[in-house]
């Protein structure tokens, strides 16, 4: 049994891997401005790219094998080192970004580096586009709004086109003003900050060093990582994963558990009885309600069930105002799913009233309620385990329409809150959760395969 579970165990961390790939490619890997939710269609180029920076959304994609241009100021003092646009749009082109400063035991020393952006095989000879992402370092001049502009308009257009001109702000308070007119390349670049008459030391331009200790700086892994550790931060509230789940989940579970406990045994109670007198009116009489109750929508039980309650007691309808709310979405629950279980378990339990232990020990008077429960129960019960483990991760999700309708802050709740929000960071590790509680359970079934049933053997 050891070396089958420790097969299953490396089985469910593969199923796991694959789930959290497909989570990156549907949310990182697919086209889409991801920051437009958060900043806003209307903003700049440079604030969507100050926040990709922020949530390491401008990271290489799988491995970090690329480098970067590094300015770094040498200059004393407490003022941050930044770049700002005098003429054109150098600093919004290059998107040049601070590093974050060193941290004493007295204070935070301001940020003394500029990086720009990721580039594969980065070179003096790479060509300024790709350091700007194919952006000009000057802003493009607007032309007269006409049907077909003149040859004096567009004439007129490029000689207005500006220089682009930076200036870099230093810790010591001083300013570096340079022209980058005529730069074609990151070696141009890097020349002109260095060879500047003004410069005299204090500012370096450069190419940063690649090393192995980066070579995990990648989206990919940031993503396994937060998602597995559940570091990950919500973008919409920067509130970490586990602050929220240690607030949600007992919401979730004290819907969920009342739920599904009752269901199960009201299902199975239910089953036996109508599967022992089969074929008379209390049979006939519990399959039709049990085909009944599968007609029905689940969100007709949702909208007659809140309606009768803010008949009976509006306060009691929606939210968790009272500890009695719950009980509602709890009753709708049970109700919604009793005639799907009751019409499966009393399938699988026809299959052992009518055999021959069952009848001898009718014959030999056993009461009831021992043939179902101690003998009929007992031989059924692999495909009920099965069907009982399958639910447990909804134990931990909650109900994703339940929570949603009623107003339960659940994690249920907070995944369709996710979604409608693009929190790509909360839906991965819920995501990774609920992959890792699904395989655990179906790891946990085979085992009751073997506990139940004398003839499996785990090998």
């Amino acid at each position: 049994m050891t070396a089958y579970i420790a097969r299953r165990m490396v089985l469910s961390i593969l199923t796991v891997f694959g789930v959290m790939i497909f989570a990156f490619l549907l949310f990182r890997a697919m086209p889409g401005d991801i920051a437009a939710p958060f900043v806003g269609q209307k903003a700049t180029q440079q604030q969507r790219a100050d926040w990709l920076n922020r949530h390491g959304y401008d990271r290489p994609m799988v491995l970090n094998i690329h480098r970067r241009l590094v300015i770094t100021d040498h200059t004393k003092g407490d003022d941050p080192f930044a770049a700002h646009d005098q003429s054109g749009a150098p600093a919004d082109a290059l998107a040049l970004f601070g590093q974050k400063g060193q941290v004493t035991k007295d204070q935070v020393q301001p940020q003394q580096k500029l990086l720009g952006r990721y580039v594969w095989r980065l070179a003096k000879d790479t060509p300024i586009a790709k350091l700007t992402g194919n952006r000009p370092l000057t802003k493009v001049a607007k032309v007269a709004k006409e049907p077909r502009p003149t040859a004096k308009a567009l004439e007129t257009a490029k000689r207005e086109k500006p220089t682009p001109i930076i200036d870099f702000h230093l810790a010591d308070g001083g300013t570096l003003e340079v022209d980058l007119g005529g730069v074609k390349t990151c070696g141009d670049l890097i020349d002109r900050l260095n060879n500047h008459p003004n410069n005299k030391g204090r500012v370096e331009a450069g190419i940063t060093d690649w090393s192995a200790a980066s070579l995990l700086e990648s989206q990919f892994v940031d993503h396994m990582v937060k998602s597995m550790t559940f570091q990950a931060r919500s973008l919409r509230t920067n509130q970490k994963l586990t602050e929220i789940i240690s607030r949600r989940a007992p919401v979730s579970l004290s819907l969920t558990i009342p739920a599904m406990a009752m269901g199960w045994i009201a299902a199975l109670v239910i089953s036996c009885f109508v599967a022992y007198f089969r074929g008379t009116t209390l049979d006939k009489m519990g399959v039709f309600l049990s085909v009944l109750g599968m007609c029905i929508p689940f969100l007709a039980f949702m909208i007659y069930g809140q309606w009768a309650m803010f008949e009976v007691a509006p306060s009691r309808a929606s939210g968790l105002f009272h500890r009695s709310n719950i009980y509602l979405p709890v009753l709708i629950m049970v109700i919604a799913g009793l005639g799907g279980s009751v019409r499966f378990y009393r399938t699988v339990i026809l299959d052992e009233v009518s055999r021959d232990y069952v009848r001898t020990a009718r014959a030999k008077g056993a009461p009831l309620t021992t043939v179902l429960f101690k003998h009929v129960l007992k031989n059924c019960m692999l495909p009920i385990l099965t069907n009982l483990v399958m639910a447990i991760p909804f134990l931990i999700m909650g109900s994703m329409l339940v929570e949603t309708y009623f107003g339960i802050p659940g994690l249920g709740d907070l995944i369709l809150t996710s979604i409608n929000n693009r929190d790509e960071p909360i839906i991965n590790a819920m995501v990774f959760l609920t992959a890792a509680i699904y395989t655990a359970g179906v790891t946990v079934t085979d085992i009751g395969y073997a506990v139940f049933d004398p003839r499996i053997r785990l090998r």
